[in-house]
């Protein structure tokens, strides 16, 4: 299987065996031998940490305090040895094959060549907990107002989640593009959920605003949201499961 020229930077802080358990879903999967490059950003780095990096022989950037999602995320951009960059937190567990992703990852990659800005990769129909979105929004999809970023529906594209057609739902908003349902970053929200981007766009992009803490996807959100970049999503490849915090 011919290896696709995307690197990969999975950002972790004190993930355990949640962050064992993702590796492995990448090992038995094929993602860690697919890709050009896979690196680690550890926050706060552990014994543990270099322990689980070592066992999947990953390389690792080591951190001695937590320096904000932001940061971290631009470090691992800077550290890529490719112009395309999948981001991964340490909770995102591949649920799909290796056929089934490398299908996926290298039709997304063909997206970004042609002028995509962002290939979201979060699974469609298991996406995991929680789905931030999907309570104010379904059955409200055209009228939720977002009194943060001060616009309606700017997460309108998550909506693939829980509705099954969506470029016919929501006409004129979300497109169907082969296998991708496609819009414009007006309706397909920033988040830190997986994605693929072109390393210099994601550079340039997000660090203006990459500061320290939690707090990236409320800072960019709102100027994202008022851009005309492309975004796409399709069937996806990557459940959010994080056993610290929700369990199996």
């Amino acid at each position: 299987m011919e290896k696709l020229p995307i690197s990969i930077g999975i950002l972790s802080w004190h993930s355990g065996q949640t962050l064992v358990n993702t590796l492995y879903s990448y090992h038995i999967n094929g993602l860690l031998n697919m890709v050009e490059d896979v690196t680690i950003f550890f926050q706060e780095t552990t014994d543990e940490d270099r322990k689980i990096a070592s066992h999947y022989a990953i390389p690792f950037i080591e951190s001695k305090e937590n320096i904000g999602i932001g940061k971290a995320l631009i470090e691992l951009a800077k550290n890529a040895k490719t112009s395309n960059i999948l981001f991964l937190e340490h909770d995102w567990k591949l649920i799909e094959d290796r056929f089934t992703t490398h299908k996926r990852l290298n039709s997304g990659l063909n997206l970004i060549n042609n002028g995509f800005n962002l290939v979201k990769y979060r699974h469609r129909q298991e996406p995991g907990v929680p789905l931030f979105s999907q309570r104010p929004y379904q059955g409200n999809e055209l009228n939720h107002y977002d009194s943060e970023m001060d616009l309606t529906s700017p997460h309108l594209l998550e909506s693939i989640h829980w509705v099954q057609n969506p470029e016919i739902d929501f006409e004129g908003k979300i497109q169907k593009q082969g296998e991708y349902f496609t819009t414009t970053s007006r309706w397909g929200n920033w988040s830190n959920n997986p994605g693929l981007f072109n390393t210099k766009f994601y550079i340039d992009t997000v660090e203006p605003f990459a500061g320290g803490g939690i707090d990236l996807e409320g800072k960019i959100g709102g100027w994202w949201a008022r851009q005309d970049f492309k975004v796409a999503h399709g069937e996806g490849l990557f459940k959010h499961e994080d056993l610290n915090k929700f369990g199996q």
